[in-house]
């Protein structure tokens, strides 16, 4: 008999177009300092939280456990570099919002009381612009202004070439 499939799986907010275009142009002129490999358009996210390999059946229990999650919809703004030297990545972020917290804290108390084993690493809102880039010295930039309204659950699927991801459930955040 076949092992089940497997599926590696994470929750994130994936930006509209107006917000990837803005996020993509803050990786390229970060690109134009730091080299590196710029992470695509189509595919820069917010990850939530990372749940890993799991076998196709775990797929509905992760949708029970974001159907739970009662939160409003909220806006992040974008507006500066950092870097993780050891590892090469140049990614954006943003100001505190609580209300993003609310809501990675939420689903992972219901991914865990849903009996999922979780990383246990502490949330850092982030978005990778690039991957094995020479950190240099990066200016802030015009703040880019995501209004949050939906979380995905995206299924990751490595190549040679990089990560393809594709959108495997939606859950729309309630208007404030």
């Amino acid at each position: 008999m076949a092992a089940p499939e497997r599926k590696r799986l994470f929750f994130a907010l994936w930006p509209d177009p107006a917000v990837s275009d803005g996020l993509a142009a803050a990786a390229r002129a970060a690109h134009a300092r730091c080299g590196g490999r710029m992470m695509r358009r189509d595919g820069l996210h917010l990850t939530l939280v990372f749940v890993g390999e799991v076998a196709e059946p775990v797929v509905e229990t992760l949708h029970r456990a974001a159907s739970r999650v009662s939160a409003d919809a909220f806006e992040l703004s974008f507006d500066r570099y950092g870097c993780w030297r050891r590892k090469g990545i140049v990614w954006a972020g943003c100001a505190a919002a609580p209300p993003l917290d609310e809501l990675v804290g939420q689903l992972a108390r219901n991914l865990s009381e849903s009996g999922l084993q979780l990383e246990e690493r502490e949330f850092s809102a982030h978005l990778t612009l690039l991957r094995n880039a020479r950190c240099a010295d990066l200016p802030s930039f015009e703040a880019i202004d995501w209004p949050v309204a939906e979380f995905v659950l995206v299924e990751s699927q490595r190549s040679a070439s990089g990560s393809a991801y594709t959108i495997i459930g939606r859950w729309p955040l309630a208007s404030p």
